[in-house]
């Protein structure tokens, strides 16, 4: 599969915007992924396919949603921080809020990442 989006891209910009190069490409595209994932008579089969596509695109939308909340959460936990001033989180004054930090730190990864 990795091959044929490769191959893809490589056509692909080649193209340099042309409309009916870019659909050559996209059909040679699915001409590629066809033989990684080839017709069936059984109509199961077919479902398969469709349902890995819709699977892999909900994983990959769930993980970005998942990665952008705790993005904001990692952006909120660093805002704290700041706000209670610019220092130095190796002091040993600030030993407490450096380990408070690094415990939300640790949070966030695991429960999204």
């Amino acid at each position: 599969m990795a091959r044929c989006i490769q191959e893809w891209s490589q056509r692909a910009v080649v193209c340099n915007g042309n409309i009916n190069c870019l659909d050559d490409c996209a059909k040679q595209l699915r001409k590629c992924l066809d033989s990684v994932f080839p017709y069936s008579k059984n109509i199961e089969f077919e479902t398969d396919k469709v349902n890995y596509m819709l699977s892999t695109i909900f994983f990959l939308a769930s993980r970005l949603a998942k990665g952008s909340i705790g993005l904001a959460e990692f952006d909120s936990s660093i805002t704290k921080v700041e706000k209670i001033g610019k220092v130095s989180l190796e002091q040993n004054e600030n030993k407490k809020l450096y380990q408070k930090f690094e415990h939300e730190l640790d949070e966030i990864l695991s429960k999204y990442f």
